[in-house]
């Protein structure tokens, strides 16, 4: 914010710093261990008293001199030129912090320059011994050179004490001071018998000293090679364990691409070894050479692959706890607050967001807060495909979390109006995508028939029920399901009589759903629910699109109750089987809308887009299965109480998972975040809050804000040690108070108590309705029983989410079918007096629960 930045877009800021970078340290570590490789090659060879060796060292001293003074030199001041481009900020923090450790390794790199010149030109100046001494100058500065550098570059990823003391010996020997030390030299001196490979199969084959020469010095090399690359392993392992505990999961478990960098460490190491063994036999000088070149190249993988390490663990910091990667500085998003970025980066040439100037605002944001790890289209971390998983709006959401979402990336600094402009100007700037615009759905009228029946001659009523107040079916075709095609539809069937029973034997119940696409409606047999006394229908197979492929997410089923013995109908009733495919998911994650007009489903492209992010996230190739012709089941690894899947061990339930992860990015909101998955769109084709508690109440009512819920389920699981609970739960901050208010809950086997708001029957009080749960799943609305045991509490009030009297959008009273078909009046069963449907005489006593009947 303090200082001007350098405008970037195809090659990004980590491009320079790769390409600069690893060149620099390669030559850089070279120049260590070939000081040493020089010296001890010159003293074999006058120990040996073999001109050829020492004419060989001399001739690689040159090769060392241009390589090392020239070509390091320059990449030096590279460095220095492209980070103080790139990151000002956390370059003047070095330079305040470091300044005399910059000037002692500048004062020891001049002293490597004077010691390498004097040893080249004193070879045929200087008596053997002088010659020497110089050589072992020169490794000592180059040493101490390393040791310097490597105190500053180790604070960089971990300044230990020094964020609290800022004093200068604490930042400089942190907690990995000395395993990087012992790895840095091993890798130095591996490079040097690396690059001795490369000279010394040039040794021409002039004579059979020479000839004798190339072998001596191709088994030198080997054993340069080899032996340090022993240590370069141990000291990694060292160096890994001394990092701090966040870290080392970065390093280990938590990012793919660093613990590929691991991988890739262990591989170059690897094949330099096998290289070294390779060249160390008799091989034709036509064969050695060439071989020797791709043995170098692994050296330079082999100290990449540790460099690209060391940058990303650190990541989302360039000084890790104190200035992030972007150059910002640790707390300024708190200092920004709602002002805006922009209004306070000195150097922004746009100082605020209007809907005029949005997309240049949005340039303007990236260019400050992206571009120094982004490009755009470029080779390295292109933010065009990242990008173009997500909508606007999902990438305005994932803006406000992006450190949680993603734990090496930095929080975005500014207000909302700046995220919504930076998003905007990837989508739409960059992509050309236009903004996703929500249209209100025109839902027409269905016709929605009553059964007939007869107060006077019919003897049995029969009620029907949805097991939920709302079936999702939530799959991409072809890509990923979540939660099949399939609902459940209970029913009891009551003898009508003074003192009415009900009937469990000597009947058979069965239910078809009219106008399905599947099975054309025929009749499901209907058992009797086991430990219950009513009929169950659990897995029929259902969908939104019957066979003429209309969306109606309200099918009505027809149950019937027939005699066994005679087949003669009992009753006969109506019920409203809810189901939807009207998932949101496109909103954020972009894609097609998969549906009709209705804009229903998940369309393939964008179930892809979401298994991308889950596969960039948790280290997972689900994106592949898919493309091998594999449709993912998600709750294969995530348990579902609902399905009865069981998951694996170790990992979140999906409704944990699920609600937990974007609790981050939808916080703050009401009921409009619960309505960006579920179809309750008040203008949409669901709006399946229909009942009578949606016509006051809304979601966060009973099951609370998305981080007050998600704070229920992740507790539940954390008690499990399931992984990433602590994690996510780490990252929201519930609406309704501190987390240790909220109690745990099991999804679908614990769900919000009706009696904790109507306390003795009474009249509700919404406020305590979040947070008290029932304890087990018979304790739940659909399984409840009157306080007789006697009749299910849906059987008479309806399905949750569908509460007598109900509202539909497809018809207002497509939900009340059964207590207008009964009694006439869209209400529970058996309200204002019509205890009659049942008991054929009036009741004057509150039988099924306290309070039923109302005196006036």
């Amino acid at each position: 914010m303090e200082y001007p930045i350098w405008h970037l877009t195809t090659l990004g800021g980590g491009f320079w710093i790769a390409l600069i970078g690893t060149f620099h340290v390669f030559l850089a570590h070279f120049a260590v261990g070939g000081g040493l490789y020089l010296t001890l090659s010159e003293i074999y060879a006058r120990r040996q008293n073999s001109p050829a060796l020492l004419a060989h060292v001399k001739k690689h001293t040159r090769f060392f001199l241009l390589i090392t003074m020239v070509a390091g030199g320059v990449t030096g001041v590279g460095i220095w030129f492209i980070i103080g481009l790139l990151s000002p900020q956390a370059t003047s923090t070095l330079i305040k912090t470091f300044v005399y450790g910059f000037a002692t390794e500048w004062v020891f790199f001049l002293c490597e320059i004077v010691a390498l010149l004097v040893y080249y030109y004193g070879f045929e100046r200087l008596s053997p011994r002088d010659h020497i001494r110089m050589g072992w100058l020169y490794f000592l500065f180059a040493l101490l050179s390393l040791f310097t550098i490597n105190g500053i570059v180790g604070f960089m990823l971990t300044p230990g004490k020094w964020l609290v003391t800022h004093n200068f010996w604490d930042g400089f020997f942190n907690p990995t001071f000395w395993p990087q030390a012992v790895l840095r030299t091993a890798i130095s001196l591996t490079l040097a018998g690396l690059f001795g490979f490369v000279t010394a199969t040039r040794i021409p084959d002039e004579d059979g000293d020479q000839g004798d020469a190339r072998e001596r010095m191709v088994r030198l090399a080997a054993a340069w090679t080899l032996l340090p690359l022993f240590v370069c392993f141990a000291a990694g392992w060292w160096y890994i364990k001394a990092l701090p505990d966040a870290q080392q999961q970065m390093v280990l478990l938590r990012s793919a691409r660093i613990t590929g960098f691991v991988r890739d460490f262990q591989y170059f190491g690897a094949a330099a070894a096998i290289g070294a063994l390779l060249l160390a036999v008799r091989l034709p000088r036509a064969v050695r050479f060439p071989l020797a070149l791709c043995v170098l190249l692994t050296g330079w993988g082999l100290i990449g692959s540790f460099e690209f390490v060391r940058e990303a663990a650190r990541k989302p910091y360039l000084i890790y706890g104190h200035t992030y990667s972007n150059g910002i500085q640790v707390g300024a998003d708190k200092a920004v607050g709602e002002a805006g970025y922009l209004a306070q980066a000195k150097w922004a040439r746009i100082k605020s967001v209007t809907p005029e100037n949005r997309l240049a605002a949005g340039a303007e944001l990236f260019q400050h807060q992206c571009a120094s790890c982004h490009s755009i289209g470029g080779p390295m971390n292109d933010i065009k495909p990242w990008a173009a998983t997500l909508t606007a709006d999902g990438l305005a959401g994932l803006l406000e979390a992006l450190n949680l979402a993603n734990p090496a990336m930095p929080p975005f600094v500014g207000n909302k109006a700046e995220r919504e402009a930076l998003a905007a100007y990837l989508t739409e700037g960059l992509l050309g995508i236009p903004p996703v615009a929500e249209s209100p759905v025109v839902l027409a009228e269905l016709p929605t028939p009553a059964p007939a029946f007869d107060p006077q001659k019919d003897e049995y009523v029969l009620l029907a029920w949805s097991g939920l107040g709302m079936h999702m079916i939530v799959e991409s075709q072809g890509v990923f399901t979540l939660r099949p095609a399939l609902a459940e539809l209970s029913a009891q069937l009551i003898k009508r009589g003074d003192s009415p029973s009900k009937v469990t034997e000597g009947v058979e119940l069965t239910c078809a759903v009219e106008g399905a696409k599947e099975g054309g409606g025929q009749p499901v047999d209907m058992k009797i629910l086991e430990g219950r006394d009513w009929f169950q229908a659990p897995a029929i197979r259902i969908s939104p699109r019957g066979a003429s492929g209309v969306f109606n997410p309200y099918p009505l089923v027809t149950v019937e109750a027939r005699d066994a013995a005679t087949k003669t109908v009992l009753a006969r009733t109506r019920a409203v089987l809810p189901v939807s495919d009207e998932v949101g998911c496109a909103s954020c994650h972009g894609g097609a809308k998969a549906g009709s007009v209705t804009g229903a489903g998940i369309s393939p492209e964008t179930g892809q887009n979401i298994l991308r992010i889950h596969d960039r996230m948790n280290r997972t190739s689900l994106a592949s299965q898919v493309r091998a012709g594999k449709t993912v089941a998600c709750t294969s690894c995530h348990a579902d109480p609902l399905t009865g899947a069981e998951g694996k061990d170790g990992l979140l339930g999906i409704s944990a998972a699920l609600h937990g992860f974007h609790a981050s990015t939808l916080k703050g909101q009401g009921p409009e975040s619960c309505a960006r998955c579920h179809p309750s769109r008040p203008d949409g084709a669901t709006r399946f809050l229909r009942g009578l508690h949606g016509q006051v109440l809304d979601c966060t009512t009973c099951h609370g804000a998305l981080e007050d819920h998600a704070v229920g389920l992740l507790k539940r699981e954390l008690e499990t040690n399931k992984r990433g609970a602590k994690r996510l739960l780490s990252q929201i901050t519930p609406q309704s108070g501190p987390q240790d208010k909220i109690p745990p809950r099991t999804a679908w086997a614990q769900t919000p108590d009706c009696l904790a708001c109507h306390q003795e029957f009474g009249a509700p009080d919404p406020s305590r309705a979040f947070g008290n749960w029932t304890k087990a799943a018979p304790d739940r609305f659909k399984s409840r029983l009157d306080e007789m045991g006697a009749l299910s509490c849906p059987a008479c009030h309806g399905a949750q989410h569908a509460l007598y009297p109900a509202v539909n959008p497809y018809g207002a009273d497509r939900d009340n079918i059964q207590p207008l078909q009964y009694q006439k009046l869209a209400r529970p069963m058996g309200a204002r007096g019509n205890c009659a449907v049942c008991h054929k005489v009036a009741k004057t006593d509150s039988l099924h629960h306290p309070n039923m009947i109302r005196k006036p």
